[in-house]
């Protein structure tokens, strides 16, 4: 370093200066920057957090809440459907209730209304919920009834789809005359018909009605209904009855070599003759 008076060159150590006496003046210390004051954390409220928004949602700022009007609206129909329009304020409020609370819970808090849409959709819910009842007392019934007519006209189809498959076998093998069994008619053991039938399978019923367990005495269910056949070389009666009386049918039907399907209510409980299915009435 330099004497600050002479200009003489000295050791950096040296305390005065060697040519003229000179101390050696100390270097101002470097005054330390002050420290950088710590942020004070803002507060929810410093934020702008306004209470009741929930998180992920958007805060309003300080703008003034607005009552939502489709849920007073929805409270007020909700009164009314109790009061004296049922179904017709009902429907409404319950529509309008749910539209209000979704608005309510998309406005971070600027919509107001919350309660009234719930006090609106409670009671629009207790004005319709007895009328599902009602319409379902009344609409069951109907397709029960429309079920088992379905039923009962499928089964009807069947037994004439048999009686067209017998005189397809008496001709087809006359010396066998008539089937004695449904299994008979059927495709046999595996089930299809690859090529054409045979005295002991013809493959003129599909496997459902005509399989090989459909055999005498047994009873095969097709559509709600069972169906066996028994037959000697030169007559035969095929039958069908429900399975579950008045829940999958409410007849029983038959039919003969005469062609004719018979019918009579209610379920049989033995195969009958021939000359007891001739005693049953005509399906017109």
């Amino acid at each position: 370093m330099f004497c600050y008076r002479c200009g003489s060159s000295m050791p950096d150590t040296a305390t005065a200066c060697p040519q003229c006496g000179a101390a050696v003046q100390q270097a101002s210390q470097p005054v330390p920057a002050p420290a950088a004051s710590t942020p004070i954390p803002s507060t929810p409220q410093s934020a702008g957090y306004q209470p009741g928004v929930a998180p992920g949602q958007a805060p309003y700022y300080g703008q003034q809440q607005e009552a939502e009007g489709k849920a007073t609206a929805s409270l007020v129909l909700g009164i009314l459907s109790l009061v004296c329009f049922s179904l017709l304020a009902g429907i409404p409020a319950v529509i309008l209730g749910h539209i209000a609370k979704s608005n309510i819970r998309k406005s971070g808090g600027r919509l107001t209304g919350d309660g009234k849409a719930t006090a609106g959709l409670v009671m629009g819910y207790i004005s319709i919920v007895p009328f599902f009842f009602i319409i379902a007392a009344i609409a069951i019934p109907s397709l029960l009834r429309a079920r088992i007519s379905a039923n009962d006209s499928a089964a009807a189809s069947t037994i004439r789809t048999i009686n067209v498959s017998q005189i397809t076998y008496l001709n087809t093998y006359p010396s066998a005359g008539y089937a004695h069994n449904l299994a008979i008619l059927g495709p046999g053991p595996t089930g299809t018909c690859p090529g054409e039938g045979t005295q002991e399978h013809a493959c003129l019923l599909n496997n459902q009605i005509g399989n090989s367990s459909c055999t005498d005495g047994r009873w095969c269910v097709k559509n709600g209904f069972e169906f066996s056949m028994s037959a000697s070389s030169n007559d035969y009666v095929v039958v069908a009855r429900p399975v579950t009386l008045s829940t999958t049918g409410s007849k029983s039907f038959c039919s003969t070599t005469d062609m004719v399907i018979r019918w009579r209510s209610g379920t049989v409980s033995s195969m009958p003759d021939v000359e007891e299915c001739r005693s049953w009435s005509p399906v017109m």
